[in-house]
């Protein structure tokens, strides 16, 4: 009776054994199969959020020259309609000021403040 109680520990081990073996490679593969499934999930968002970052200039840009001078005095004037009144830069009440964007001024305010 202890040799045949013996056998069966020793099948229960082996049984018990194999599972766990079998168990573990299993998971191994799935695991992997996943994480490579995730890596090109996430290289692919990765790549559309960089095409997306790609800028393309209108074909009207001008580049300002060292100074700026010339690009602000014809800015100024497509901004006035071409008028010669000065505008008063401290005022929001000049045409400058309806120009341009809320965000922009308050953003100009400050610089201005501090």
């Amino acid at each position: 009776m202890a040799g045949s109680m013996g056998l069966g520990f020793m099948a229960a081990f082996a049984v018990s054994g194999s599972v766990v073996l079998i168990a573990r490679q299993v998971h191994k593969r799935l695991l992997s199969d996943f994480m490579k499934k995730m890596e090109l999930e996430l290289a692919g968002s990765r790549r559309s959020c960089q095409d997306k970052k790609k800028v393309r200039f209108a074909d009207d840009v001008i580049e300002p020259s060292s100074n700026n001078k010339e690009y602000r005095k014809r800015h100024l004037v497509k901004i006035t309609g071409g008028n010669d009144e000065v505008l008063d830069r401290s005022c929001d009440c000049g045409k400058l000021s309806e120009a341009m964007p809320l965000n922009r001024q308050n953003l100009y305010e400050a610089v201005i403040k501090s």
